[in-house]
């Protein structure tokens, strides 16, 4: 079973809907929007800013969390390892 299946989020799924969400919602907004196109450009220029800033943060995350990952399992895997002698 995989882990949609199980209910987990991965973090590219949750990548995917956020950019998926982003589009409609930018969509929706455009139809319904009582703005000037210079203002609702303005608009979706500040809001693609801060989704970007979002993305961002999220890869820095998840590196970091990747990071510290592999270490910890090579400090498990270094102290577990027997001599070969």
């Amino acid at each position: 079973m995989n882990p949609t299946q199980k209910g987990n989020i991965t973090l590219p799924g949750l990548l995917v809907g956020a950019a998926v969400g982003a589009v409609v919602g930018a969509g929706v907004a455009l139809l319904l929007a009582p703005k000037t196109g210079k203002e609702t450009r303005e608009w979706l220029g500040a809001k693609a800013g801060a989704l970007k800033g979002k993305l961002g943060e999220a890869i820095e995350h998840t590196q970091f969390a990747v990071r510290r990952e592999a270490r910890d399992l090579n400090s498990v895997a270094t102290t577990t390892e027997s001599p070969t002698h």
